[in-house]
């Protein structure tokens, strides 16, 4: 990201406008993901994330250092984990189904976010077309980055690798056997190193794997926000 932004030919000035809407949208994407995760737990019985300062949207609580440069970088990362302890979700029977919504809300609150931002894109692209104003440039600029980092952390956090959410959905709907199986708890201790590599070599190197998967889980939730951004964009050409 930052890579391409510095051979993108812009001046100083618009290098940093654009380093600031990055960083907003990355705000606003990570906080919104890790706050979900808490609420969702907070709501299904269990206090842990309330305890921990995490039911909230301050994203000091929420960003991981590592994580942040590296979605500037690549443009996928994450999120400091949210901490919660299954036995203490009770509003449902079923624990399979509430740990898969624990899991799930963060990538549910990214499509949100995507949907809404999409749907303030579609609005802004057409006053900034029509007006040609350099705070509607900006805005149209700022909620473009929000789309595109809440669909980048939306789709990487679905990949079924340890220890991102879609792993641990995914890792709910095996048999207790294999759970407890020395071979798969061996994969779990070495999943986070083969994650590492892959990112590595798809950052760094000539194999875009990972950039390759994240865009394929990213693709239908991709269209859906430009159907929703130009159907407001269609809305707001009729008012204007």
């Amino acid at each position: 990201m930052i890579t391409s932004l510095l051979n993108s030919g812009l001046s100083g000035k618009e290098m940093v406008l654009h380093l600031l809407c990055m960083l907003f949208a990355i705000t606003i994407s990570f906080s919104v993901h890790e706050f979900m995760h808490a609420r969702t737990a907070v709501w299904l019985g269990d206090d842990t994330p309330a305890h921990m300062g995490r039911l909230t949207l301050n994203p000091v609580a929420h960003l991981d250092p590592m994580g942040t440069v590296l979605i500037l970088i690549a443009g996928f990362g994450w999120g400091k984990p949210v901490m919660y302890n299954p036995n203490n979700l009770k509003r449902f029977k079923s624990d399979r189904a509430m740990n898969i919504m624990v899991h799930l809300a963060g990538v549910t609150g990214n499509l949100i976010v995507g949907l809404i931002g999409s749907a303030f894109l579609g609005v802004f692209t057409i006053l900034n077309y029509k007006y040609d104003h350099v705070i509607l440039m900006t805005m149209t600029m700022l909620f473009a980055y929000i789309v595109m980092f809440s669909l980048g952390l939306l789709a990487f956090n679905l990949l079924p690798i340890p220890p991102l959410d879609g792993f641990h959905v995914f890792e709910e709907l095996l048999p207790y056997k294999v759970k407890m199986s020395n071979g798969y708890m061996q994969f779990q201790r070495m999943a986070p190193m083969i994650l590492m590599v892959v990112f590595v070599a798809s950052s760094f190197g000539r194999i875009p794997i990972l950039s390759n998967l994240v865009e394929i889980i990213e693709t239908p939730f991709s269209y859906l926000c430009n159907l929703v951004s130009a159907l407001f964009g269609y809305l707001t050409s009729l008012v204007v």
